[in-house]
């Protein structure tokens, strides 16, 4: 149910975001690192915002699966422990 309630506030988040990138339809100009590009601030919020979304969802998913790998490990521990005595 957590896990629901996130998404739908991460969905609500994004869905804000464009609507208000939407109104922004000023071009400027992104220097990169190796590269120049003119592009509308409502591109570049929604870019932006997607990235973000997706380091921290890769940051979130490394955790779980670490917390995950330790949670079946101690486990099979447990159950080795209980069948000991």
């Amino acid at each position: 149910m957590k896990g629901i309630f996130s998404l739908l506030i991460i969905v609500v988040l994004l869905v804000l975001a464009f609507a208000v990138g939407s109104q922004n339809e000023s071009v400027i100009s992104v220097n990169y690192l190796i590269a120049q590009a003119q592009l509308r601030i409502s591109t570049l919020i929604a870019v932006a915002l997607t990235i973000g979304v997706i380091i921290g969802f890769l940051i979130m998913l490394t955790s779980w699966l670490s917390l995950r790998l330790q949670l079946t490990t101690t486990r099979s521990r447990l159950k080795k422990a209980l069948k000991e005595h």
